[in-house]
């Protein structure tokens, strides 16, 4: 694919070139800087050989130049489609992506004013983390009702779920107030 003056460079070798032509040096000029021969960087720009990030980064900086590079997340479809980035890691984008039946759980229960708590609430969750929902509950619900619901949710979403009145949430080991669960889009 050829780099157009109007597109980022794609390609190893868009940036090795774009780097190289910028400083105005020739292949050879570029490989005597960088202590490699001129087939080293000819094999580079004609696509016969891919550097590794390494050698990539060594020719770029004997241009004159650094590289810069991001890992981001890709975006859950159903955040990216709502917007809704509450909830950054995996789990909580799955959660996000379900919200409707963890609506459809919660409201079964009569619970209200769910808030999320731990490391889906501040993103550092990780591999099996648990989602704890703090909620009001009505005082005669059934506590067989409140695991099937958390069982539900845990089913939709991937993950262990507890489902906790909010007096209770500090025996889990939080005492903080989490992060709001509300619907994306519910209907009155």
């Amino acid at each position: 694919m050829a780099m157009t003056s109007n597109s980022d460079p794609t390609t190893a070798r868009d940036i090795l070139r774009l780097a190289r032509r910028r400083q105005r040096l020739t292949q050879a000029e570029l490989a005597e800087r960088a202590g490699v021969s001129q087939t080293v960087i000819a094999r580079y720009e004609s696509r016969r050989q891919q550097p590794t990030v390494g050698a990539l980064q060594r020719l770029v900086a004997a241009c004159g130049y650094t590289l810069e590079w991001s890992l981001r997340h890709a975006p859950d479809e159903a955040a990216a489609a709502t917007g809704d980035t509450r909830f950054p890691g995996p789990i909580g984008r799955r959660l996000v992506g379900e919200l409707d039946t963890v609506f459809a759980a919660l409201d079964a229960l009569g619970a209200t004013d769910a808030h999320i708590h731990g490391g889906v609430a501040d993103g550092s969750e990780g591999v099996g983390c648990p989602v704890l929902i703090g909620v009001c509950l009505p005082p005669d619900v059934d506590v067989v009702l409140v695991m099937a619901a958390a069982g539900r949710i845990g089913l939709a979403i991937g993950a262990h779920v507890t489902i906790v009145p909010h007096a209770r949430v500090a025996d889990y080991g939080f005492d903080d107030e989490g992060v709001p669960l509300t619907p994306l889009r519910r209907a009155s």
